[in-house]
Protein backbone atom coordinates (compact mmCIF):
# COMPACT_ATOMS: atom_id res chain seq x y z
CA UNK A 1 0.00 0.00 0.00
CA UNK A 2 1.20 3.12 -0.84
CA UNK A 3 2.35 5.52 2.01
CA UNK A 4 0.45 8.96 1.83
CA UNK A 5 2.77 12.08 2.32
CA UNK A 6 2.00 13.98 5.17
CA UNK A 7 0.12 16.84 2.31
CA UNK A 8 -2.10 14.34 1.19
CA UNK A 9 -3.16 12.75 4.86
CA UNK A 10 -4.15 16.34 5.51
CA UNK A 11 -5.90 16.93 2.99
CA UNK A 12 -7.71 13.43 2.87
CA UNK A 13 -8.31 14.56 7.14
CA UNK A 14 -9.64 17.78 6.29
CA UNK A 15 -11.92 16.29 4.23
CA UNK A 16 -13.13 13.78 6.54
CA UNK A 17 -13.71 16.22 9.15
CA UNK A 18 -15.95 18.45 7.52
CA UNK A 19 -17.88 15.28 6.34
CA UNK A 20 -18.39 14.00 9.98
CA UNK A 21 -19.52 17.63 11.36
CA UNK A 22 -22.56 16.92 8.86
CA UNK A 23 -23.06 13.61 10.88
CA UNK A 24 -22.30 14.50 14.40
CA UNK A 25 -24.19 17.52 13.74
CA UNK A 26 -27.65 15.04 12.62
CA UNK A 27 -27.07 12.78 15.68
CA UNK A 28 -27.70 15.99 17.88
CA UNK A 29 -29.96 17.20 16.02
CA UNK A 30 -32.13 14.27 17.54
CA UNK A 31 -31.35 15.84 21.12
CA UNK A 32 -33.81 18.29 23.22
CA UNK A 33 -32.05 21.81 22.85
CA UNK A 34 -30.63 22.22 26.33
CA UNK A 35 -28.57 19.49 26.36
CA UNK A 36 -27.34 20.18 22.49
CA UNK A 37 -26.23 23.67 24.26
CA UNK A 38 -24.46 21.82 27.09
CA UNK A 39 -22.53 19.44 24.54
CA UNK A 40 -21.58 22.59 22.26
CA UNK A 41 -20.37 24.55 25.07
CA UNK A 42 -17.90 21.42 26.27
CA UNK A 43 -16.95 21.00 23.14
CA UNK A 44 -15.82 24.57 22.61
CA UNK A 45 -14.25 24.61 26.45
CA UNK A 46 -11.85 21.71 25.06
CA UNK A 47 -10.91 23.99 22.07
CA UNK A 48 -10.14 27.36 24.45
CA UNK A 49 -8.63 25.16 26.87
CA UNK A 50 -7.45 21.28 25.30
CA UNK A 51 -6.23 19.91 28.30
CA UNK A 52 -9.28 20.34 30.07
CA UNK A 53 -10.42 16.95 28.11
CA UNK A 54 -9.15 15.17 30.68
CA UNK A 55 -9.35 14.96 35.06
CA UNK A 56 -9.26 11.97 37.21
CA UNK A 57 -13.02 11.83 38.32
CA UNK A 58 -14.65 7.91 39.32
CA UNK A 59 -11.17 5.99 38.87
CA UNK A 60 -11.32 4.23 41.76
CA UNK A 61 -13.37 1.89 40.00
CA UNK A 62 -10.86 0.44 37.68
CA UNK A 63 -7.63 1.75 40.08
CA UNK A 64 -8.21 -1.52 41.30
CA UNK A 65 -7.86 -3.51 38.81
CA UNK A 66 -5.15 -2.11 36.44
CA UNK A 67 -1.26 -2.00 37.02
CA UNK A 68 0.86 0.49 39.11
CA UNK A 69 2.67 1.62 36.52
CA UNK A 70 -0.29 2.69 34.65
CA UNK A 71 -1.67 6.61 34.60
CA UNK A 72 -5.18 6.74 34.47
CA UNK A 73 -7.40 9.29 33.65
CA UNK A 74 -10.64 10.59 32.60
CA UNK A 75 -12.57 12.34 30.49
CA UNK A 76 -16.46 13.37 29.73
CA UNK A 77 -15.82 13.22 26.18
CA UNK A 78 -15.96 9.97 23.85
CA UNK A 79 -13.44 9.82 21.18
CA UNK A 80 -14.43 8.89 17.57
CA UNK A 81 -12.94 8.19 14.21
CA UNK A 82 -13.72 6.85 10.84
CA UNK A 83 -14.23 3.43 11.27
CA UNK A 84 -11.69 0.48 10.41
CA UNK A 85 -14.43 -2.10 10.57
CA UNK A 86 -16.47 0.00 7.88
CA UNK A 87 -14.10 2.48 6.46
CA UNK A 88 -17.18 4.64 4.90
CA UNK A 89 -16.98 8.56 5.65
CA UNK A 90 -20.40 8.13 8.00
CA UNK A 91 -19.58 5.60 9.92
CA UNK A 92 -17.16 5.97 12.93
CA UNK A 93 -15.71 3.69 16.25
CA UNK A 94 -16.21 5.19 19.08
CA UNK A 95 -13.77 5.11 21.92
CA UNK A 96 -14.38 5.46 25.97
CA UNK A 97 -11.84 4.01 26.99
CA UNK A 98 -7.84 4.89 24.94
CA UNK A 99 -4.44 3.89 25.87
CA UNK A 100 -1.13 5.32 24.64
CA UNK A 101 2.33 5.79 25.74
CA UNK A 102 3.98 9.02 25.33
CA UNK A 103 7.72 9.83 25.60
CA UNK A 104 8.09 13.57 27.85
CA UNK A 105 12.16 12.82 28.70
CA UNK A 106 10.56 8.99 30.17
CA UNK A 107 8.20 6.76 28.54
CA UNK A 108 4.52 7.08 30.20
CA UNK A 109 1.86 4.47 30.06
CA UNK A 110 -1.55 6.18 30.14
CA UNK A 111 -5.10 4.70 29.49
CA UNK A 112 -7.91 7.22 29.64
CA UNK A 113 -11.88 6.44 30.35
CA UNK A 114 -14.98 8.11 30.04
CA UNK A 115 -16.16 9.15 33.32
CA UNK A 116 -20.09 8.10 32.70
CA UNK A 117 -18.46 4.79 31.29
CA UNK A 118 -16.94 4.26 34.79
CA UNK A 119 -20.65 5.37 36.85
CA UNK A 120 -22.76 3.11 35.01
CA UNK A 121 -20.61 0.08 33.75
CA UNK A 122 -20.34 -2.92 35.80
CA UNK A 123 -17.20 -4.53 37.30
CA UNK A 124 -16.54 -7.18 34.84
CA UNK A 125 -17.52 -4.25 31.88
CA UNK A 126 -14.87 -2.27 33.41
CA UNK A 127 -12.36 -4.68 33.39
CA UNK A 128 -13.25 -6.21 30.13
CA UNK A 129 -12.59 -2.51 28.74
CA UNK A 130 -9.34 -2.23 30.86
CA UNK A 131 -7.99 -5.61 29.63
CA UNK A 132 -8.18 -5.02 25.98
CA UNK A 133 -7.07 -1.69 26.00
CA UNK A 134 -4.01 -3.55 28.30
CA UNK A 135 -3.75 -6.35 25.59
CA UNK A 136 -3.65 -3.63 22.62
CA UNK A 137 -0.98 -1.82 24.26
CA UNK A 138 1.66 -4.65 24.46
CA UNK A 139 1.22 -5.70 20.69
CA UNK A 140 1.91 -1.35 19.71
CA UNK A 141 4.44 -1.31 22.20
CA UNK A 142 6.19 -4.44 21.18
CA UNK A 143 6.09 -3.12 17.42
CA UNK A 144 7.69 0.32 18.45
CA UNK A 145 10.15 -1.25 20.32
CA UNK A 146 10.88 -3.51 16.94
CA UNK A 147 10.93 -0.10 14.60
CA UNK A 148 7.59 1.56 14.26
CA UNK A 149 5.87 -0.16 11.82
CA UNK A 150 2.52 0.82 10.66
CA UNK A 151 -0.09 -1.42 10.49
CA UNK A 152 -2.91 -1.71 7.61
CA UNK A 153 -6.46 -1.63 8.64
CA UNK A 154 -6.93 -5.14 8.43
CA UNK A 155 -3.80 -5.70 10.87
CA UNK A 156 -6.07 -2.73 13.06
CA UNK A 157 -8.96 -4.47 12.40
CA UNK A 158 -7.33 -8.84 13.41
CA UNK A 159 -5.06 -6.95 16.48
CA UNK A 160 -8.19 -5.41 17.74
CA UNK A 161 -11.02 -8.26 17.38
CA UNK A 162 -8.05 -11.18 19.03
CA UNK A 163 -7.27 -8.54 22.23
CA UNK A 164 -11.59 -8.38 21.97
CA UNK A 165 -11.61 -11.89 22.87
CA UNK A 166 -8.75 -12.07 25.14
CA UNK A 167 -10.05 -9.38 26.97
CA UNK A 168 -13.80 -11.11 27.46
CA UNK A 169 -11.93 -14.39 28.54
CA UNK A 170 -9.71 -12.49 31.34
CA UNK A 171 -12.54 -10.86 32.41
CA UNK A 172 -15.23 -13.23 32.71
CA UNK A 173 -17.44 -10.87 31.24
CA UNK A 174 -21.16 -12.81 30.39
CA UNK A 175 -22.65 -12.60 27.12
CA UNK A 176 -25.43 -10.49 28.33
CA UNK A 177 -22.91 -8.31 29.85
CA UNK A 178 -21.32 -7.50 26.44
CA UNK A 179 -24.95 -6.70 24.91
CA UNK A 180 -25.17 -4.37 28.05
CA UNK A 181 -21.64 -2.76 27.48
CA UNK A 182 -22.76 -2.17 23.79
CA UNK A 183 -25.88 -0.68 24.66
CA UNK A 184 -24.39 1.34 27.38
CA UNK A 185 -21.15 2.62 24.86
CA UNK A 186 -23.94 3.59 22.26
CA UNK A 187 -26.34 5.72 24.89
CA UNK A 188 -23.15 7.81 25.69
CA UNK A 189 -21.85 8.05 22.79
CA UNK A 190 -24.86 9.60 21.73
CA UNK A 191 -24.51 12.11 24.83
CA UNK A 192 -21.17 13.70 25.42
CA UNK A 193 -19.25 15.47 23.50
CA UNK A 194 -17.32 13.79 20.79
CA UNK A 195 -14.45 14.42 19.92
CA UNK A 196 -11.98 13.57 16.70
CA UNK A 197 -9.11 11.04 17.68
CA UNK A 198 -6.25 13.30 16.54
CA UNK A 199 -7.61 16.19 18.87
CA UNK A 200 -7.82 13.43 22.21
CA UNK A 201 -4.33 12.69 21.32
CA UNK A 202 -3.42 16.07 21.50
CA UNK A 203 -4.94 17.28 24.69
CA UNK A 204 -3.25 14.39 26.37
CA UNK A 205 -0.51 15.17 25.69
CA UNK A 206 -1.09 18.99 26.42
CA UNK A 207 -2.28 17.90 29.89
CA UNK A 208 0.71 15.41 30.44
CA UNK A 209 3.00 18.65 29.58
CA UNK A 210 1.23 20.82 32.01
CA UNK A 211 0.99 18.45 35.17
CA UNK A 212 4.26 16.49 34.28
CA UNK A 213 5.54 16.84 38.05
CA UNK A 214 2.98 15.38 39.37
CA UNK A 215 3.34 11.95 37.61
CA UNK A 216 7.03 11.54 37.60
CA UNK A 217 6.51 8.52 40.22
CA UNK A 218 5.09 6.99 36.62
CA UNK A 219 8.44 7.72 34.83
CA UNK A 220 9.93 5.05 32.72
CA UNK A 221 13.12 5.17 31.28
CA UNK A 222 13.88 3.76 27.60
CA UNK A 223 15.57 0.50 27.98
CA UNK A 224 17.47 0.73 25.14
CA UNK A 225 19.60 2.96 23.43
CA UNK A 226 17.40 2.43 20.43
CA UNK A 227 13.98 3.17 22.65
CA UNK A 228 15.32 6.37 24.06
CA UNK A 229 16.32 7.68 19.96
CA UNK A 230 12.47 5.85 19.40
CA UNK A 231 11.05 8.04 22.39
CA UNK A 232 13.15 11.26 20.93
CA UNK A 233 12.23 11.19 17.54
CA UNK A 234 7.82 10.10 18.22
CA UNK A 235 7.80 13.11 20.55
CA UNK A 236 9.31 15.54 18.05
CA UNK A 237 7.40 13.98 15.14
CA UNK A 238 4.05 14.24 17.28
CA UNK A 239 4.72 18.05 18.30
CA UNK A 240 4.57 18.55 14.68
CA UNK A 241 0.71 17.33 14.69
CA UNK A 242 -0.37 19.20 17.31
CA UNK A 243 -1.50 22.44 15.43
CA UNK A 244 -3.38 20.62 12.71
CA UNK A 245 -5.14 18.74 14.95
CA UNK A 246 -5.83 21.27 16.87
CA UNK A 247 -6.76 23.39 13.47
CA UNK A 248 -9.01 20.46 12.06
CA UNK A 249 -11.04 20.21 15.47
CA UNK A 250 -11.75 24.08 15.27
CA UNK A 251 -12.84 23.27 11.59
CA UNK A 252 -15.05 20.20 13.13
CA UNK A 253 -16.99 23.11 15.76
CA UNK A 254 -17.14 25.14 13.22
CA UNK A 255 -19.23 22.88 11.12
CA UNK A 256 -21.44 21.58 13.88
CA UNK A 257 -22.63 24.82 14.32
CA UNK A 258 -23.10 25.66 11.14
CA UNK A 259 -25.08 22.20 10.27
CA UNK A 260 -27.17 23.01 13.58
CA UNK A 261 -28.02 26.23 12.58
CA UNK A 262 -26.58 27.50 16.12
CA UNK A 263 -27.82 30.55 16.10
CA UNK A 264 -31.25 29.51 16.34
CA UNK A 265 -30.82 27.78 19.64
CA UNK A 266 -30.36 31.30 21.05
CA UNK A 267 -26.78 30.16 21.92
CA UNK A 268 -24.30 31.82 19.45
Amino acid sequence: MQKLSKEKFEEEYTQWIKSAAKDVAFALNQLMPDEVKSIITRNEQYLEKPESVYGTEGLDAVRQFAPPNILLFSTEAVVFSQSIFAPMPGVFDYALAMNRRYYLGSWYSIITFNTEYLKEASEAMIKYALFHELLQKEIYEENMRNGIRKFSPGEKRKISKDTLHKAIERSGITPDELASENDLMLKISRHSPLIPKPFAETALYWYMEKNIEDFKQYAEASKTDKEETIGKKLNSDFKGWLDFSTSTYRMLLAGLKKELNYMDYGYA
